[in-house]
C-alpha cells in the first residue's frame, strides 16, 4: 500500500514539474495575431530575423547554430538578415543572401560575428568583405564571393528588406517558430532554445492534427454524398 502511495505521489510530482516548466503563452513567446507564411508548409520553420552587427544576434549565434544541427528531418532554419538602411544594413544582407544561397552558414557566420565584433572588420563594405572572404579557409571564401557578386544577390537582400517591413520588425534577434510563435527569452538564450524546441513540437503536433483532419475530409464528403443518393 506504501509503495503504490509512493509511486502515485512521485507520478504527480513529475507532471507538476512538467507543467512547471513548460513554456508559457505571454512569458516565454507569444503569439502573433497573422502568422506568417512558411517557405515550406506542413513543416516547422524557426525564422530567425538577425543582423550581423546586432550584439544579441552575435551571442545568440552558437546556441541556435548548436541546435539547427540536430534539427529533425521536418523542421529547418529560416535565416532573414533586418534591413534598416541602404548602406550597413543593406550591405550586410547582401552578404547573408550569400551564406544563405552557398549553405555555409554553419561555416561562416561564426567567423563573420568574429570579424565585426571582435576583429573590428567592415564587412558592410563590399571591397572589405570581397579581400576577407577570399581569405578564409574555413569555408569556401571564392565561392562566398562569386554568390555575394552574383545578379540574384541584391534581389535577395531587398526580398529581406521587404519581409521585414511586411512584418514589422523593429528589433533583433526576433525568432518565430511555425510561423506564428514568438521567442521571448525572458531567462536568457540558452533557456530560450528549450522553448524554442517546446515549441517546434507544438506546431509539429499542430501540423500533424490538420493532416489527419484533412485525410477524413474527402471520406466524410464521399460519405455524405453516398448517403444522399440512397436516400
Amino acid at each position: 500500500m506504501l509503495k503504490k502511495f509512493i509511486t502515485s505521489l512521485l507520478a504527480t510530482l513529475a507532471c507538476i514539474s512538467a507543467l512547471a516548466q513548460a513554456a508559457t503563452e505571454s512569458v516565454d513567446y507569444d503569439v502573433l495575431k497573422t502568422p506568417i507564411p512558411q517557405l515550406h508548409k506542413n513543416k516547422v520553420e524557426v525564422l530567425e530575423f538577425f543582423s550581423y552587427s546586432c550584439i544579441h544576434c552575435s551571442h545568440l549565434e552558437p546556441f541556435m547554430l548548436k541546435e539547427m544541427k540536430s534539427f529533425a528531418p521536418d523542421t529547418y532554419l529560416r535565416p532573414v538578415h533586418v534591413v534598416w538602411d541602404d548602406d550597413v544594413y543593406f550591405n550586410l544582407a547582401r552578404v547573408a543572401a550569400a551564406v544563405n544561397s552557398t549553405g555555409m552558414k554553419l561555416q561562416a557566420d561564426p567567423l563573420i560575428f568574429d570579424a565585426v565584433f571582435n576583429k573590428h572588420i567592415e564587412l558592410w563594405q563590399p571591397d572589405v568583405f570581397n579581400k576577407w572572404a577570399v581569405k578564409q579557409t574555413a569555408f569556401d571564401g571564392q565561392k562566398l564571393v562569386k554568390a555575394y557578386n552574383s545578379l540574384e544577390n541584391s534581389a535577395a537582400a531587398t526580398s529581406m528588406r521587404k519581409m521585414g517591413e511586411k512584418y514589422n520588425i523593429t528589433s533583433t534577434p526576433t525568432v518565430i517558430v511555425g510561423g506564428k510563435y514568438v521567442l521571448k527569452f525572458p531567462q536568457g538564450f540558452a533557456a530560450g532554445m528549450k522553448t524554442m524546441n517546446e515549441l517546434i513540437e507544438k506546431v509539429r503536433n499542430e501540423n500533424s492534427a490538420h493532416a489527419a483532419s484533412t485525410r477524413k475530409l474527402p471520406k466524410s464528403i464521399g460519405a455524405s454524398l453516398a448517403a444522399s443518393a440512397n436516400r
